[in-house]
């Protein structure tokens, strides 16, 4: 579940256009022109303006291992994440609080796995190893809960990244709901969820994956066909 904060920046595109007027030495007290201007700077490529609106989010009921990989974007965001050192884990439901990717006989192998993991964390805290100490035995499959700050630019990479067919699965989920929850939060957001919150294939009109879902041609194909296209012109 996501959660966006009161923080959160409700006219991002009005924000940016009322500081790229400032130093075009433009009038900034309409909103309509602040707008025009900001979409104008994302589509011609002037990437720094987006750096000024920043979303404020709470991220929860997603596994330890997608938080770590959303941790592999690093520029222009920070956060803070569920302390294992304070926090007590040892009453998790394994049937609740952790990721299942998993079905059937294969999900019960799992859950037994979590079970004895569990069991051996208590049975740690129980011969008075601190809550810190027993925490290295937790799995990548519980869930955590984290604050997470992001600027737009920074989260229109990770859109880009994560919303590819070829991400895994939970953080595309995470993804897609961020995406549908800022989409909801105003009509400036809407407009940059429908039109800059998509995945680098639609962004760039071709795919520079190796091995490409298919969806889009290959960065390879399109540069052929340029060449081509060259050649008769």
């Amino acid at each position: 579940m996501i959660t966006i904060l009161p923080q959160t920046d409700k006219e991002p595109l009005n924000t940016i256009g009322y500081c790229a007027g400032i130093c075009w030495n433009s009038p900034v007290d309409d909103k309509e022109k602040n707008i025009k201007r900001a979409k104008n700077c994302i589509k011609s490529g002037h990437g720094r303006v987006a750096e000024y609106p920043d979303v404020f989010c709470i991220i929860e009921g997603y596994s330890a291992r997608c938080i770590r990989e959303l941790y592999t974007h690093i520029i222009g965001t920070t956060r803070l994440q569920s302390s294992t050192r304070y926090v007590d884990a040892k009453n998790m439901d394994v049937d609740k609080e952790f990721y299942y990717p998993f079905k059937d006989e294969a999900a019960d192998v799992y859950r037994n796995g979590l079970k004895n993991i569990m069991e051996t964390y208590t049975k740690l805290e129980e011969l008075g190893y601190a809550k810190e100490d027993a925490a290295n035995i937790l799995p990548l499959g519980m869930e955590t809960k984290i604050v997470w700050k992001i600027n737009l630019r920074a989260l229109m990479h990770f859109m880009n990244m994560r919303l590819c067919t070829r991400a895994y699965k939970e953080i595309r989920a995470l993804s897609l709901e961020l995406k549908e929850k800022l989409r909801a939060l105003s009509p400036e957001w809407e407009w940059i969820s429908d039109n800059l919150f998509l995945p680098k294939c639609e962004a760039a009109g071709y795919c520079d994956e190796e091995h490409s879902c298919g969806r889009k041609i290959s960065k390879k194909e399109m540069l052929a066909a340029i060449e081509e296209w060259q050649k008769i012109h």
